[in-house]
């Protein structure tokens, strides 16, 4: 297992944003016909914890979940602390909480973190994103990331 940078931790901890700015990770996947597969999750559907774990919520019908159920493997893509970085995790279902929104959610280790400076620039952002509706996904992103906590 490999810890995660404390940038990530930091950015995808767990706090739901004051702004309806955000930034997203790009979690890269295979589909059985063999290509990639790119999904963006939020700052309300990843919870990166100080160790190797991280706690991820998907759309249950989507591709990627289907992807993730089939086969565990994804790669992480992040920017935090002026870097990029990919992160391999293996991943597997768990139940949803009691009383959580309708969604799949996953318990996750990183089994290799890399970094990925650009030694000719800072990277200061990856996926960026305004909110519609900012108060509305708040909500919804505060009960993700309660039922991401209470999974074991």
């Amino acid at each position: 297992m490999a810890a995660l940078p404390a940038e990530l931790v930091s950015t995808f901890g767990g706090a739901v944003p004051a702004s309806a700015t955000g930034t997203a990770l790009s979690l890269v996947t295979v589909d059985d016909d063999g290509w990639p597969r790119e999904a963006h999750l939020s700052v309300g559907e990843v919870l990166a914890r100080g160790d190797s774990s991280l706690r991820l919520c998907t759309w249950p019908r989507s591709r990627t979940t289907g992807n993730l159920r089939r086969d565990g493997r994804a790669l992480l893509v992040a920017v935090a602390g002026g870097s990029a970085w990919h992160i391999r995790i293996r991943a597997s279902e768990h139940p949803a909480p009691p009383g959580a929104p309708e969604l799949a959610y996953f318990v996750a280790k990183a089994e290799s973190v890399e970094e990925q400076p650009a030694k000719y620039a800072t990277v200061e952002r990856g996926v960026a994103f305004r909110l519609h509706d900012p108060p509305a996904v708040h909500e919804r992103w505060a009960a993700q990331l309660a039922a991401l906590r209470s999974i074991g």
